[in-house]
């Protein structure tokens, strides 16, 4: 029979546990446990510290997901690279839409949504005017996205999404060469990028100077966009842009805009004037 080692205070009980055993030349063995008493309860001492040692793994297990459940939402938040921090509060709500081009690239882009929450891949590119609201109406489909699957029962399902406007992008990796203190260096970043859910890639052309020059995108800027699109092919990417179809056949590698390009969403804003200046007393 078993002896368990006692804390003071507890005393033994005449009873034995016999659901406990070993082997031994092959056969199971019942080793009885003596009980004991805590709290005024009589109980087997083995299986009241696995039944402790469970009810700690089971809560250590729901602490873990919680914590990586939160990790993965806060994606978003913590890891996007944004010029402007008022494109942070942009929702599909405050998206002021009342010419039909503005109300119809608003319900594609709730189309593209519901096509995303049913677990549909696919790419999008936004093109035409600046000032549009083509970066809000993509914060606001990322912003719905990652509240969506929030309660996912299983951590890894819950979707990481990530907007990043492209200039900031580029000059947080240049500025990682003489810093080697930074995390956004170019691996880093690459694999930020390539491993999300649902990426945004902001104002294609602007880091490059193309929307006002004839210019084609450094070798640099060339291979972290073909980075970046070769290891999405299976995942899901909004591209932002002002620049023509000629113009951008000019500056970007082919095959890094064909997979951008893939599946031929487009919202086109060819009318609908800058929402910045809407405002302006002037």
């Amino acid at each position: 029979m078993e002896k368990i080692q006692m804390p003071k205070g507890l005393t033994y009980h005449s009873d034995e546990c016999l659901k406990h055993t070993y082997i031994k030349g092959g056969q199971e063995i019942v080793k009885p446990v003596q009980k004991i008493v805590v709290g005024g309860k009589v109980v087997c001492p083995r299986c009241h510290v696995e039944a402790q040692t469970k009810e700690l793994q089971q809560f250590e297990s729901e602490r873990a997901e919680r914590i990586e459940k939160l990790r993965r939402y806060n994606v978003l938040y913590r890891e996007s690279l944004v010029p402007d921090k008022t494109i942070l509060t942009a929702t599909f709500e405050n998206y002021t839409a009342v010419e039909r081009e503005e109300i119809e690239n608003k319900q594609m882009m709730l189309e593209f949504r519901d096509r995303l929450r049913k677990g549909e891949q696919l790419n999008a590119i936004l093109q035409g005017n600046p000032g549009a609201g083509k970066s809000h109406l993509c914060y606001a489909l990322l912003q719905d996205l990652n509240n969506y699957d929030c309660d996912v029962e299983n951590p890894a399902d819950k979707k990481t999404c990530l907007f990043i406007n492209l200039e900031v992008l580029m000059r947080k990796i240049k500025s990682s060469f003489k810093n080697n203190d930074t995390q956004y260096t170019e691996d880093y970043l690459v694999e930020l990028l390539t491993n999300v859910d649902y990426l945004v890639l902001d104002d294609l052309g602007a880091e490059t100077g193309a929307i006002d020059t004839d210019k084609a995108a450094s070798n640099f800027v060339q291979r972290i966009i073909y980075a970046v699109t070769n290891g999405r092919q299976d995942k899901s990417t909004f591209t932002t842009f002002n620049l023509a179809g000629d113009k951008l056949k000019e500056t970007y590698d082919a095959k890094a805009l064909s997979r951008l390009m893939k599946g031929r969403n487009f919202v086109v804003f060819n009318e609908t004037s800058d929402k910045r200046f809407e405002d302006l007393p002037f």
